[in-house]
């Protein structure tokens, strides 16, 4: 879970030492003047703060709070990528303790990774494959219930073995306890809303009860605003959106290509889910006014949180993410 940590006496200074060494790690000349860095001949007197792994919402309060106090630089152990664009976004910036920097002030602009230190992962070791997205979505969904791999693997239709290994990865970088084996909340969440894939999107002319008329409801998965306010949230003017679907086969996708008219309005917007395995919000079944399917709530909130600008904000009210 998200901790906050009081800052004991001297820890100013610890951590000053610390961002001067991340400093000086990526190639600048940096010294310590009493409460400042000097970087390339700069003086800069930073706001520190100390966190261990700050959520989006932890760090929103945080820069409301303390909006006068510039430059200022957050010191955590893991900052999520959706923290790192609230950071972004208020000129703040942070040092990553896995392995990055960013120091934004006057006549100093650095936002690098730090040699030396373990990068995150990215490529074939990254946790973050489509197996990873599942793994992590099915213990989301049941955030009470131990995270095991032999518990895990039947209900997603993968290995054991893939899945062991990737609850190891998600152990070693604090999402999932190591004793409890209990989801860490809301840390796994924001972390896995950081790695969902949103893109490539198709347009089309049709809506979603013509789509899932033709395609099938079966195939067709709303997981859009509507869908969400079917989990619970509370978005307004919902019915004035474009309906965002998922279409959980390959030849469903080429067969909804026939809808596309780039001259008239989208009403629908398909793409194929990320995931193979899609847990649905079996309260709201298709029917003949509605022939299609909606995504499970906690779906609906990683594709809503994907959107660091609006998305974000509803999926914190929503309170979906304990």
């Amino acid at each position: 879970m998200s901790e906050t940590s009081a800052a004991p006496p001297g820890a100013d200074d610890e951590l000053l030492d610390e961002l001067a060494a991340a400093l000086q790690a990526v190639g600048l000349t940096c010294r310590i003047d009493r409460d400042a860095v000097v970087v390339d001949g700069n003086r800069v007197v930073p706001f520190l703060v100390l966190r261990a792994h700050p959520t989006p919402a932890d760090l929103s309060q945080l820069v409301q709070e303390h909006r006068r106090r510039t430059p200022a630089v957050v010191v955590a152990d893991r900052i999520s990528e959706p923290g790192r664009g609230v950071l972004r976004d208020a000129g703040w910036g942070w040092l990553d303790r896995r392995g990055h920097v960013r120091l934004w002030a006057s006549g100093v602009r650095i936002d690098s990774a730090v040699p030396g230190v373990a990068p995150e992962r990215t490529g074939p070791s990254s946790p973050w494959t489509q197996v990873g997205l599942e793994v992590a979505l099915a213990a989301l969904v049941e955030p009470t219930e131990p995270v095991t791999a032999r518990r895990i693997a039947p209900r997603i239709s993968r290995s054991v073995g893939a899945v062991h290994e990737l609850l190891g990865r998600f152990g070693q970088d604090g999402l999932i306890g190591r004793s409890s084996r209990l989801p860490l909340l809301p840390d796994l969440f924001w972390e896995t809303a950081a790695h969902w894939p949103d893109d490539g999107w198709t347009p089309l002319a049709a809506p979603a009860a013509e789509l899932g008329a033709r395609l099938g409801a079966d195939v067709v998965v709303r997981v859009d605003e509507r869908a969400a306010t079917l989990g619970g949230a509370r978005i307004a003017a919902v019915a004035d959106l474009p309906a965002r679907c998922y279409l959980t086969s390959p030849a469903a996708l080429r067969r909804a290509r026939q809808f596309v008219d780039r001259d008239a309005p989208t009403r629908t917007w398909v793409r194929i889910p990320p995931v193979r395995w899609l847990p649905l919000n079996e309260e709201h079944p298709a029917d003949e006014t509605h022939p299609w399917q909606v995504a499970h709530p906690v779906v609906c909130a990683l594709r809503l949180a994907a959107d660091p600008a609006r998305g974000r904000e509803i999926v914190e009210a929503w309170g979906i993410v304990p």
